[in-house]
Protein backbone atom coordinates (compact mmCIF):
# COMPACT_ATOMS: atom_id res chain seq x y z
CA UNK A 1 0.00 0.00 0.00
CA UNK A 2 0.82 3.82 -0.67
CA UNK A 3 2.12 5.27 2.42
CA UNK A 4 1.22 8.60 3.81
CA UNK A 5 3.95 9.84 6.66
CA UNK A 6 2.33 9.92 10.09
CA UNK A 7 3.09 13.70 11.61
CA UNK A 8 6.71 13.68 13.19
CA UNK A 9 7.62 12.73 16.73
CA UNK A 10 7.25 16.15 18.46
CA UNK A 11 3.65 16.71 17.11
CA UNK A 12 3.00 12.94 17.67
CA UNK A 13 2.22 12.97 21.65
CA UNK A 14 -0.66 10.38 21.21
CA UNK A 15 2.01 7.41 20.32
CA UNK A 16 3.03 5.72 23.26
CA UNK A 17 6.66 6.05 23.97
CA UNK A 18 8.68 2.63 22.53
CA UNK A 19 8.89 0.01 25.64
CA UNK A 20 10.02 -3.86 26.49
CA UNK A 21 8.24 -6.67 25.20
CA UNK A 22 8.43 -9.19 27.96
CA UNK A 23 6.44 -11.90 26.23
CA UNK A 24 8.41 -11.70 23.29
CA UNK A 25 11.57 -12.00 25.19
CA UNK A 26 10.32 -14.88 26.82
CA UNK A 27 9.59 -16.14 23.73
CA UNK A 28 12.91 -15.85 22.26
CA UNK A 29 14.63 -17.59 26.15
CA UNK A 30 11.97 -20.18 25.68
CA UNK A 31 13.26 -20.75 21.62
CA UNK A 32 16.90 -21.00 22.91
CA UNK A 33 16.62 -23.25 25.19
CA UNK A 34 15.22 -26.14 22.99
CA UNK A 35 18.88 -25.46 21.30
CA UNK A 36 21.33 -28.18 21.76
CA UNK A 37 23.82 -26.85 23.51
CA UNK A 38 26.77 -28.44 21.18
CA UNK A 39 25.86 -26.51 18.54
CA UNK A 40 23.49 -28.72 17.10
CA UNK A 41 20.30 -29.03 15.16
CA UNK A 42 17.44 -28.63 17.41
CA UNK A 43 14.81 -31.17 17.53
CA UNK A 44 11.85 -28.89 16.43
CA UNK A 45 12.23 -25.19 14.71
CA UNK A 46 12.31 -22.36 16.98
CA UNK A 47 11.64 -19.49 15.22
CA UNK A 48 8.21 -21.34 13.64
CA UNK A 49 6.67 -20.42 16.91
CA UNK A 50 8.31 -16.77 17.02
CA UNK A 51 7.93 -16.07 13.58
CA UNK A 52 4.02 -17.26 13.58
CA UNK A 53 3.20 -15.29 16.36
CA UNK A 54 4.40 -11.87 15.64
CA UNK A 55 3.36 -12.04 11.64
CA UNK A 56 0.47 -13.49 10.93
CA UNK A 57 -2.79 -11.58 10.61
CA UNK A 58 -1.01 -8.35 12.32
CA UNK A 59 -0.72 -4.66 11.02
CA UNK A 60 3.05 -4.52 13.01
CA UNK A 61 5.84 -4.86 12.29
CA UNK A 62 5.71 -3.25 9.39
CA UNK A 63 8.06 -2.41 6.05
CA UNK A 64 8.25 1.07 4.89
CA UNK A 65 10.43 2.08 2.05
CA UNK A 66 10.19 4.08 -0.96
CA UNK A 67 6.72 5.57 0.32
CA UNK A 68 5.05 2.22 0.50
CA UNK A 69 3.81 -0.08 3.36
CA UNK A 70 4.06 -3.55 4.22
CA UNK A 71 2.38 -4.20 7.09
CA UNK A 72 3.42 -7.84 8.71
CA UNK A 73 0.28 -9.64 7.14
CA UNK A 74 1.42 -9.32 3.59
CA UNK A 75 5.16 -9.90 4.75
CA UNK A 76 3.66 -13.23 6.00
CA UNK A 77 1.05 -13.70 2.86
CA UNK A 78 4.56 -13.19 0.36
CA UNK A 79 6.62 -15.70 2.79
CA UNK A 80 3.62 -18.50 2.55
CA UNK A 81 4.41 -17.76 -1.34
CA UNK A 82 8.07 -18.46 -1.15
CA UNK A 83 7.61 -21.16 1.87
CA UNK A 84 5.46 -22.83 -1.17
CA UNK A 85 8.14 -22.42 -3.99
CA UNK A 86 11.11 -23.83 -1.66
CA UNK A 87 9.04 -27.02 -1.47
CA UNK A 88 8.04 -27.64 -4.70
CA UNK A 89 11.53 -27.31 -5.79
CA UNK A 90 12.58 -29.77 -3.05
CA UNK A 91 14.65 -27.17 -0.67
CA UNK A 92 15.45 -29.51 2.26
CA UNK A 93 16.18 -28.16 5.75
CA UNK A 94 20.08 -27.35 6.38
CA UNK A 95 20.19 -26.69 2.34
CA UNK A 96 22.47 -23.50 1.92
CA UNK A 97 20.78 -20.82 0.00
CA UNK A 98 22.27 -17.75 -1.62
CA UNK A 99 20.04 -14.91 -0.80
CA UNK A 100 21.63 -11.78 -2.32
CA UNK A 101 18.47 -9.39 -2.63
CA UNK A 102 18.75 -5.80 -1.32
CA UNK A 103 16.93 -4.48 1.62
CA UNK A 104 13.32 -5.22 1.02
CA UNK A 105 9.68 -6.54 1.33
CA UNK A 106 10.60 -9.49 -0.76
CA UNK A 107 14.35 -9.66 1.59
CA UNK A 108 12.21 -10.21 4.09
CA UNK A 109 9.91 -12.77 2.93
CA UNK A 110 12.67 -14.87 1.94
CA UNK A 111 14.18 -14.43 4.77
CA UNK A 112 11.19 -15.42 6.78
CA UNK A 113 10.10 -18.27 4.81
CA UNK A 114 14.05 -19.73 4.79
CA UNK A 115 14.44 -19.76 8.42
CA UNK A 116 10.44 -21.61 8.80
CA UNK A 117 11.63 -24.58 6.08
CA UNK A 118 14.80 -24.89 8.51
CA UNK A 119 17.58 -23.61 5.48
CA UNK A 120 21.24 -22.57 6.08
CA UNK A 121 21.05 -18.48 4.55
CA UNK A 122 23.74 -17.42 3.44
CA UNK A 123 23.09 -13.70 3.18
CA UNK A 124 25.45 -11.76 0.62
CA UNK A 125 25.31 -8.75 -1.64
CA UNK A 126 22.99 -8.08 -4.75
CA UNK A 127 26.49 -6.95 -6.15
CA UNK A 128 28.47 -10.50 -5.82
CA UNK A 129 28.84 -13.24 -8.73
CA UNK A 130 26.16 -15.20 -7.10
CA UNK A 131 27.56 -18.47 -9.53
CA UNK A 132 30.86 -18.24 -7.99
CA UNK A 133 29.23 -17.38 -4.64
CA UNK A 134 26.75 -20.76 -5.22
CA UNK A 135 30.19 -23.03 -5.64
CA UNK A 136 32.26 -21.65 -3.23
CA UNK A 137 29.28 -22.43 -0.19
CA UNK A 138 28.18 -25.38 -2.21
CA UNK A 139 24.61 -24.32 -2.25
CA UNK A 140 21.60 -25.43 -3.63
CA UNK A 141 19.86 -22.28 -5.24
CA UNK A 142 20.48 -18.43 -4.88
CA UNK A 143 17.39 -15.89 -4.99
CA UNK A 144 18.59 -12.91 -6.09
CA UNK A 145 17.16 -10.06 -8.57
CA UNK A 146 18.51 -11.20 -12.01
CA UNK A 147 17.78 -14.41 -13.33
CA UNK A 148 20.24 -17.62 -13.78
CA UNK A 149 20.74 -21.01 -12.95
CA UNK A 150 19.38 -22.33 -10.07
CA UNK A 151 18.21 -19.24 -9.19
CA UNK A 152 14.68 -17.82 -7.72
CA UNK A 153 13.88 -14.05 -8.67
CA UNK A 154 11.65 -12.02 -6.66
CA UNK A 155 8.94 -10.18 -7.06
CA UNK A 156 8.91 -7.12 -4.96
CA UNK A 157 5.88 -7.86 -2.30
CA UNK A 158 3.94 -11.09 -3.48
CA UNK A 159 6.64 -14.22 -4.01
CA UNK A 160 8.81 -15.58 -6.33
CA UNK A 161 8.72 -14.17 -10.31
CA UNK A 162 10.76 -16.68 -11.71
CA UNK A 163 12.09 -19.99 -10.19
CA UNK A 164 14.62 -22.50 -10.93
CA UNK A 165 14.09 -25.52 -13.43
CA UNK A 166 16.73 -27.84 -11.07
CA UNK A 167 18.62 -26.80 -7.75
CA UNK A 168 22.43 -27.47 -7.84
CA UNK A 169 23.84 -30.59 -6.74
CA UNK A 170 26.28 -30.37 -3.90
CA UNK A 171 29.41 -32.56 -2.83
CA UNK A 172 28.82 -31.46 1.04
CA UNK A 173 26.14 -32.41 3.54
CA UNK A 174 23.38 -30.75 4.51
CA UNK A 175 24.16 -28.08 7.58
CA UNK A 176 20.93 -28.29 9.64
CA UNK A 177 22.56 -26.98 12.32
CA UNK A 178 23.74 -23.91 10.62
CA UNK A 179 21.32 -20.82 10.59
CA UNK A 180 23.25 -18.55 9.09
CA UNK A 181 26.79 -18.14 6.89
CA UNK A 182 27.72 -14.64 7.65
CA UNK A 183 30.89 -12.83 5.86
CA UNK A 184 32.97 -11.02 8.08
CA UNK A 185 33.99 -7.21 6.98
CA UNK A 186 37.23 -8.58 5.99
CA UNK A 187 39.05 -5.10 6.92
CA UNK A 188 42.26 -6.34 9.22
CA UNK A 189 42.14 -10.12 7.77
CA UNK A 190 40.16 -11.38 4.56
CA UNK A 191 37.04 -11.70 4.68
CA UNK A 192 35.73 -15.31 6.38
CA UNK A 193 32.26 -17.15 6.32
CA UNK A 194 30.85 -17.70 9.83
CA UNK A 195 28.74 -19.74 10.65
CA UNK A 196 25.85 -19.05 13.58
CA UNK A 197 23.26 -21.40 14.84
CA UNK A 198 19.86 -21.08 15.68
CA UNK A 199 21.14 -20.91 19.87
CA UNK A 200 23.83 -18.37 18.62
CA UNK A 201 21.79 -16.15 17.15
CA UNK A 202 18.67 -16.68 19.67
CA UNK A 203 21.04 -15.77 22.39
CA UNK A 204 21.84 -12.30 21.29
CA UNK A 205 18.41 -11.60 20.61
CA UNK A 206 17.63 -12.64 24.39
CA UNK A 207 19.98 -10.87 26.14
CA UNK A 208 19.56 -7.51 24.23
CA UNK A 209 15.75 -7.24 23.11
CA UNK A 210 14.96 -6.56 26.63
CA UNK A 211 17.08 -3.67 26.56
CA UNK A 212 16.51 -2.32 22.98
CA UNK A 213 12.75 -0.81 23.79
CA UNK A 214 11.54 -1.70 20.67
CA UNK A 215 7.75 -2.38 21.43
CA UNK A 216 6.14 0.81 19.75
CA UNK A 217 8.81 1.67 17.63
CA UNK A 218 9.73 3.22 14.37
CA UNK A 219 13.37 2.11 13.81
CA UNK A 220 15.05 3.96 10.94
CA UNK A 221 17.14 1.41 8.99
CA UNK A 222 20.28 1.77 7.57
CA UNK A 223 22.55 -0.83 8.05
CA UNK A 224 23.20 -3.75 5.55
CA UNK A 225 21.44 -6.77 6.76
CA UNK A 226 23.37 -9.24 5.22
CA UNK A 227 25.89 -8.44 8.04
CA UNK A 228 25.54 -9.56 11.37
CA UNK A 229 25.21 -6.46 13.14
CA UNK A 230 22.43 -5.40 10.72
CA UNK A 231 20.74 -8.53 10.72
CA UNK A 232 20.74 -9.46 14.55
CA UNK A 233 20.46 -6.52 16.24
CA UNK A 234 18.38 -4.10 13.78
CA UNK A 235 15.91 -5.70 11.27
CA UNK A 236 15.39 -8.93 13.26
CA UNK A 237 14.44 -7.27 16.92
CA UNK A 238 12.35 -5.18 14.98
CA UNK A 239 10.63 -7.67 13.55
CA UNK A 240 9.98 -9.33 16.41
CA UNK A 241 9.11 -6.55 18.63
CA UNK A 242 6.35 -5.29 16.33
CA UNK A 243 7.64 -2.11 15.31
CA UNK A 244 7.97 0.19 12.36
CA UNK A 245 10.95 -0.62 9.87
CA UNK A 246 11.40 2.78 7.93
CA UNK A 247 14.51 1.92 5.68
CA UNK A 248 16.40 4.41 4.20
CA UNK A 249 16.89 3.37 0.46
CA UNK A 250 20.76 4.71 0.69
CA UNK A 251 21.66 2.68 3.42
CA UNK A 252 23.06 5.85 5.18
CA UNK A 253 25.22 7.18 2.53
CA UNK A 254 23.09 10.22 2.20
CA UNK A 255 22.80 11.91 5.59
CA UNK A 256 20.38 14.57 4.24
CA UNK A 257 18.11 12.59 2.73
CA UNK A 258 18.44 9.97 6.09
CA UNK A 259 17.80 12.74 8.42
CA UNK A 260 14.72 14.31 6.55
CA UNK A 261 13.14 10.67 6.37
CA UNK A 262 13.94 10.52 9.98
CA UNK A 263 12.16 13.34 10.58
CA UNK A 264 9.01 12.55 8.42
CA UNK A 265 8.29 9.79 10.14
CA UNK A 266 9.19 10.21 13.80
CA UNK A 267 11.94 8.01 14.00
CA UNK A 268 12.10 6.54 17.55
CA UNK A 269 15.73 4.23 16.91
CA UNK A 270 18.25 4.73 14.90
CA UNK A 271 21.80 1.91 15.17
CA UNK A 272 24.58 3.09 12.83
CA UNK A 273 28.01 2.58 12.47
CA UNK A 274 29.93 6.20 13.66
CA UNK A 275 30.92 7.43 10.28
CA UNK A 276 27.09 7.74 9.84
CA UNK A 277 26.67 9.33 13.14
CA UNK A 278 29.37 11.86 12.49
CA UNK A 279 27.77 12.59 8.56
CA UNK A 280 24.47 13.28 10.21
CA UNK A 281 25.52 15.65 12.94
CA UNK A 282 27.00 17.56 10.47
CA UNK A 283 23.44 17.83 8.58
CA UNK A 284 21.15 20.40 9.38
CA UNK A 285 18.39 18.78 11.58
CA UNK A 286 20.62 16.06 12.16
CA UNK A 287 21.75 16.86 15.79
CA UNK A 288 18.00 17.87 17.30
CA UNK A 289 16.93 14.47 15.50
CA UNK A 290 19.37 12.01 17.34
CA UNK A 291 18.79 14.25 20.40
CA UNK A 292 15.23 13.33 20.08
CA UNK A 293 15.48 9.09 19.69
CA UNK A 294 14.94 6.30 22.49
CA UNK A 295 17.63 4.32 21.71
CA UNK A 296 19.62 2.70 18.90
CA UNK A 297 23.17 1.14 19.05
CA UNK A 298 26.41 2.61 17.87
CA UNK A 299 28.75 -0.03 16.84
CA UNK A 300 31.39 -1.54 14.25
CA UNK A 301 34.06 0.54 15.08
CA UNK A 302 35.50 2.39 18.11
CA UNK A 303 34.24 5.87 18.93
CA UNK A 304 36.48 8.85 19.40
CA UNK A 305 36.37 11.26 22.15
CA UNK A 306 34.77 14.31 20.32
CA UNK A 307 32.14 11.88 19.01
CA UNK A 308 31.61 10.41 22.45
CA UNK A 309 30.94 13.84 24.17
CA UNK A 310 28.20 14.64 21.64
CA UNK A 311 26.59 11.12 21.64
CA UNK A 312 26.60 11.61 25.53
CA UNK A 313 23.57 14.01 24.85
CA UNK A 314 21.32 10.98 23.53
CA UNK A 315 19.67 7.83 24.27
CA UNK A 316 22.24 5.80 21.78
CA UNK A 317 24.18 3.33 23.59
CA UNK A 318 27.27 1.97 22.08
CA UNK A 319 27.55 -1.92 21.08
CA UNK A 320 30.65 -4.33 20.20
CA UNK A 321 30.66 -7.58 18.97
CA UNK A 322 31.77 -9.49 16.03
CA UNK A 323 30.45 -11.49 13.74
CA UNK A 324 31.83 -14.57 15.40
CA UNK A 325 29.67 -13.60 18.56
CA UNK A 326 26.86 -13.37 16.44
CA UNK A 327 27.58 -10.15 17.07
CA UNK A 328 26.96 -9.18 20.63
CA UNK A 329 29.57 -9.64 23.38
CA UNK A 330 28.79 -6.22 24.88
CA UNK A 331 26.33 -3.28 25.17
CA UNK A 332 26.35 0.35 27.14
CA UNK A 333 23.61 1.99 28.80
CA UNK A 334 22.36 4.34 26.99
CA UNK A 335 23.98 8.55 26.85
CA UNK A 336 27.02 6.47 28.76
CA UNK A 337 30.00 7.93 26.60
CA UNK A 338 33.42 8.24 26.86
CA UNK A 339 36.47 7.84 23.94
CA UNK A 340 36.77 4.09 22.74
CA UNK A 341 34.29 2.79 25.44
CA UNK A 342 32.90 -0.28 24.04
CA UNK A 343 30.06 -1.12 26.93
CA UNK A 344 29.63 -3.75 29.28
CA UNK A 345 29.48 -7.78 28.90
CA UNK A 346 26.17 -8.98 27.70
CA UNK A 347 25.17 -12.67 27.27
CA UNK A 348 28.39 -14.12 27.58
CA UNK A 349 31.68 -14.58 29.51
CA UNK A 350 34.70 -12.61 29.07
CA UNK A 351 38.30 -11.89 30.09
CA UNK A 352 41.41 -10.30 29.27
CA UNK A 353 44.89 -11.95 28.46
CA UNK A 354 47.95 -11.04 30.16
CA UNK A 355 48.64 -9.10 26.51
CA UNK A 356 45.23 -7.35 26.71
CA UNK A 357 43.66 -9.23 24.29
CA UNK A 358 39.48 -9.66 24.96
CA UNK A 359 38.67 -13.15 25.77
CA UNK A 360 34.93 -14.07 24.93
CA UNK A 361 32.93 -17.37 25.61
CA UNK A 362 29.40 -18.44 25.94
CA UNK A 363 26.12 -19.28 23.85
CA UNK A 364 26.80 -16.20 21.03
CA UNK A 365 30.24 -18.54 19.87
CA UNK A 366 30.06 -19.56 16.28
CA UNK A 367 29.65 -23.00 15.85
CA UNK A 368 32.87 -22.87 12.84
CA UNK A 369 33.27 -21.13 9.75
CA UNK A 370 32.48 -22.57 6.02
CA UNK A 371 35.78 -22.76 4.18
CA UNK A 372 35.86 -23.27 0.08
CA UNK A 373 36.55 -26.65 -1.17
CA UNK A 374 36.80 -28.03 2.49
CA UNK A 375 32.93 -27.79 3.99
CA UNK A 376 32.19 -26.33 7.57
CA UNK A 377 34.81 -26.22 9.87
CA UNK A 378 32.74 -27.41 13.16
CA UNK A 379 34.27 -25.96 16.33
CA UNK A 380 33.82 -26.89 20.04
CA UNK A 381 31.10 -24.30 21.20
CA UNK A 382 32.44 -24.30 24.62
CA UNK A 383 35.53 -22.94 23.29
CA UNK A 384 37.10 -19.25 24.43
CA UNK A 385 37.06 -17.23 21.03
CA UNK A 386 40.16 -14.48 20.63
CA UNK A 387 38.62 -11.69 19.44
CA UNK A 388 41.99 -9.97 18.13
CA UNK A 389 40.90 -6.55 19.95
CA UNK A 390 43.16 -5.44 22.76
CA UNK A 391 41.02 -3.63 25.72
CA UNK A 392 41.63 -2.26 29.34
CA UNK A 393 38.75 -3.12 31.82
CA UNK A 394 38.00 -0.57 34.49
CA UNK A 395 35.01 -2.50 36.88
CA UNK A 396 32.36 -3.46 34.20
CA UNK A 397 33.44 -1.51 31.58
CA UNK A 398 35.70 -2.00 28.44
CA UNK A 399 37.26 0.52 26.65
CA UNK A 400 38.94 -0.42 22.61
CA UNK A 401 42.89 -0.17 22.88
CA UNK A 402 43.62 -1.26 19.31
CA UNK A 403 43.88 -4.48 17.04
CA UNK A 404 46.73 -7.50 17.49
CA UNK A 405 46.94 -7.80 14.28
CA UNK A 406 47.99 -3.79 13.42
CA UNK A 407 51.81 -4.89 15.16
CA UNK A 408 54.64 -4.34 12.65
CA UNK A 409 58.54 -4.88 13.28
CA UNK A 410 61.33 -2.56 12.79
CA UNK A 411 64.35 -3.09 11.07
CA UNK A 412 66.01 -3.99 14.14
CA UNK A 413 63.52 -6.77 14.95
CA UNK A 414 61.74 -4.73 17.49
CA UNK A 415 57.89 -5.50 17.68
CA UNK A 416 55.48 -2.65 17.52
CA UNK A 417 51.83 -3.22 18.87
CA UNK A 418 50.69 0.05 16.52
CA UNK A 419 46.94 -0.66 17.80
CA UNK A 420 48.16 -0.73 21.31
CA UNK A 421 49.60 2.49 21.31
CA UNK A 422 47.01 4.09 19.54
CA UNK A 423 44.12 3.03 21.66
CA UNK A 424 46.21 4.52 24.87
CA UNK A 425 46.86 8.10 22.82
CA UNK A 426 43.52 8.46 21.99
CA UNK A 427 42.06 7.30 25.61
CA UNK A 428 44.92 9.74 27.07
CA UNK A 429 43.91 13.18 24.62
CA UNK A 430 40.17 12.45 23.96
CA UNK A 431 40.39 15.39 21.52
CA UNK A 432 41.71 13.20 19.05
CA UNK A 433 39.72 11.43 16.10
CA UNK A 434 42.01 9.10 15.49
CA UNK A 435 46.14 8.39 15.68
CA UNK A 436 47.91 6.03 13.22
CA UNK A 437 51.67 5.19 14.47
CA UNK A 438 53.96 3.64 11.41
CA UNK A 439 57.20 3.24 9.93
CA UNK A 440 58.38 5.54 6.82
CA UNK A 441 61.51 3.50 6.06
CA UNK A 442 61.57 0.39 8.79
CA UNK A 443 63.87 2.21 11.00
CA UNK A 444 61.95 5.13 12.58
CA UNK A 445 58.42 5.79 13.58
CA UNK A 446 55.73 8.62 12.92
CA UNK A 447 52.99 9.51 14.66
CA UNK A 448 49.91 10.94 12.90
CA UNK A 449 46.81 12.31 14.84
CA UNK A 450 43.68 13.53 13.67
CA UNK A 451 42.26 16.21 15.32
CA UNK A 452 40.41 19.32 14.11
CA UNK A 453 42.82 21.42 16.44
CA UNK A 454 45.80 23.70 15.20
CA UNK A 455 49.33 22.16 15.98
CA UNK A 456 50.27 24.03 18.66
CA UNK A 457 46.68 22.78 20.52
CA UNK A 458 48.15 19.03 19.91
CA UNK A 459 50.57 17.39 22.37
CA UNK A 460 54.82 18.37 21.34
CA UNK A 461 56.51 15.77 19.59
CA UNK A 462 58.57 15.19 22.70
CA UNK A 463 55.52 15.13 25.39
CA UNK A 464 54.29 12.09 22.80
CA UNK A 465 57.84 10.23 22.62
CA UNK A 466 57.49 10.28 26.47
CA UNK A 467 54.06 8.68 26.10
CA UNK A 468 55.45 5.85 23.62
CA UNK A 469 57.74 5.05 26.73
CA UNK A 470 61.06 3.05 25.53
CA UNK A 471 59.54 3.28 21.86
CA UNK A 472 60.00 7.10 22.00
CA UNK A 473 63.66 7.45 21.29
CA UNK A 474 62.05 6.00 17.66
CA UNK A 475 59.82 8.69 17.22
CA UNK A 476 61.18 10.91 14.47
CA UNK A 477 57.91 12.90 13.24
CA UNK A 478 54.27 13.96 14.67
CA UNK A 479 52.00 14.67 11.76
CA UNK A 480 48.66 16.62 12.24
CA UNK A 481 45.41 15.07 9.74
CA UNK A 482 42.56 17.17 9.56
CA UNK A 483 39.32 14.61 10.09
CA UNK A 484 38.32 15.41 6.55
CA UNK A 485 41.94 14.29 4.82
CA UNK A 486 41.80 11.26 7.02
CA UNK A 487 40.87 7.80 5.04
CA UNK A 488 38.54 6.03 6.67
CA UNK A 489 36.87 2.57 5.64
CA UNK A 490 32.87 2.76 5.31
CA UNK A 491 32.41 1.61 9.41
CA UNK A 492 34.55 4.48 10.15
CA UNK A 493 37.55 2.78 11.34
CA UNK A 494 41.45 4.01 9.55
CA UNK A 495 42.14 3.10 6.20
CA UNK A 496 45.82 2.07 7.66
CA UNK A 497 47.17 1.34 4.16
CA UNK A 498 46.11 4.01 2.45
CA UNK A 499 46.83 7.01 5.65
CA UNK A 500 50.13 4.99 5.04
CA UNK A 501 50.71 5.39 1.52
CA UNK A 502 49.38 9.12 1.39
CA UNK A 503 51.68 10.12 4.19
CA UNK A 504 54.75 8.26 3.72
CA UNK A 505 54.39 10.06 -0.34
CA UNK A 506 54.00 13.53 1.77
CA UNK A 507 56.85 12.87 3.77
CA UNK A 508 58.83 12.37 1.08
CA UNK A 509 57.77 15.41 -1.29
CA UNK A 510 58.41 17.39 1.75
Amino acid sequence: MRATAPPSRSGDATRPAPQESPAVVAGLQDACAQCPADGGAPDSNPWRGLLYEQLRDEGLPAFVMDEAITPAGSLWTGARLWTEAFREAGLQAGDRLVVALPPSAAFVQVLVAAMWEGATLALASPDDDIQDLCAALDARAAVAPASGPHRWTPKAYAGPASVPATLRSTEDPPTPGVRFLLRTSGTTQLARWVALSDRNVLSVLASHLPRLTLKNARVLSVLPWSHAFGLVLDLLPALLAGAEILRDPHGGRDPSSLVALGEEWGATHLSAVPLTIQRMLEQEGGPAMLDRLHGGIVGGAPVPGPLADRLSQTQLRVGYGQTEAAPGITLGPPGRWAANYLGRPLGCDVSVADDGELLFAGPNACVGVWRRHEGLDRQDPTRTVHTGDLVRREGDDLFFEGRTDTAFKLSNGRLVRAGAWEGRLTSAYPFLHDALLFTPDGTDLALALCTDRPPDDCPSLNELRDALGALGARLGERMIVAPDEWHQLPKGTVDRAEMTRRLQDDTTSG
